[in-house]
């Protein structure tokens, strides 16, 4: 048996018997090796998580808000909606992931990290699993890897998977390909009630927050954001917290775990996997495609050629991995 296979065994067992080392391995290769981690994902049993995005733009205040959560549900706050078996321990506060994607490092590509200094007071205990990834430039605010990242979250067990995207304003609908619930959170001092009329952040919402909850003004963004719903016929929860006191925090942990009730009751989850499973799969075929791309970038070939060996390639790929 070689190095290679010794090491994915090692990590298979890990990450069945919930040994955190194995799902820091696990996560590594997931950013790194793509391609490796869905083979071995592919062989592990998966739970079903709650997959919650936490988008908004810049200085909403959403890693503060995450944080918050996990306060509370550090206190025994929300519901095991499909509970397992508790993983060795005598509690039963739920098993978090967070996947907090930060902008590259324009010297590295590696993630900066910011978020999760933020989140540092949680990041050693047992029911909590707090990882940053780069987006490395990937449009949507997510990284390249997110979806492979969920899938190990959840062959670990988790009962809820938390991304907290970039940032970056409308183009952070993509978090809807993956996300089983997005909430958008805006600030009363941010200027959101003229990002809320742009296309994008107001559709995507299945839950919306309002956080800063003690700014006079959240007050008068809240009733511009009922008036923009129901001339959009729209109807979304929103929930006012501060996240630095955390009012409000726990009525949004109750409101996600209804949502979650709700959603799989309603078929409307497995609809979002079969969703989730199309746009992974268009997720591997861009990353083999920018790969293949890459290698033609240096030799002058022609546009006409580039596509025929693009289609070539990619056709040699596809029976390599159907015989």
């Amino acid at each position: 048996m070689s190095n290679t296979q010794m090491r994915e065994d090692e990590i298979l067992e890990g990450i069945r018997a919930h040994d955190r080392r194995a799902l820091a391995k696990m996560l590594s290769i997931c950013e790194n090796d793509p391609n490796l981690a869905n083979v071995i994902l592919d062989k592990l049993e998966k739970k079903r998580s709650h997959v919650i995005g936490i988008t908004g733009s810049p200085g909403v205040g959403k890693s503060t808000l995450i944080n918050a959560i996990l306060d509370k549900m550090n206190q025994g706050v929300g519901e095991n909606v499909n509970s397992i078996k508790d993983m060795g321990t005598a509690t039963n506060k739920k098993k978090i992931g967070v996947i907090v994607v930060d902008p590259s490092s324009p010297f590295t590509g590696g993630a900066l990290l910011g978020d999760r200094v933020r989140m540092q007071s949680h990041a050693t205990e047992e029911n909590f699993f707090i990882r940053s990834f780069a987006n490395r430039g990937a449009l949507g605010g997510l990284s390249p890897s997110i979806y492979e990242a969920c899938d190990a979250f959840e062959a670990f067990g988790m009962d809820n998977v938390i991304i907290e995207t970039v940032g970056v304003g409308q183009s952070e609908v993509e978090i809807t390909n993956i996300a089983d619930t997005v909430v958008v959170v805006l600030s009363p001092d941010n200027g959101d009630e003229v990002q809320m009329l742009k296309a994008g952040l107001m559709e995507i919402a299945d839950l919306f927050v309002i956080n800063k909850a003690d700014n006079p003004r959240s007050q008068i963004l809240l009733s511009r954001l009922r008036k923009m719903m129901i001339t959009g016929d729209k109807d979304v929860v929103i929930c006012l917290t501060n996240a630095v006191t955390g009012e409000g925090v726990e009525k949004l942990i109750k409101e996600l775990d209804d949502r979650f009730f709700q959603i799989l009751s309603n078929g409307v989850f497995s609809l979002k996997r079969k969703k989730r499973l199309l746009h992974h799969a268009q997720s591997i075929v861009r990353r083999e495609l920018d790969e293949l791309i890459q290698k033609f970038e240096n030799d002058g070939t022609e546009l006409k050629e580039i596509k025929k060996r693009l289609l070539e390639e990619l056709c040699r790929k596809a029976h390599k991995n159907g015989s």
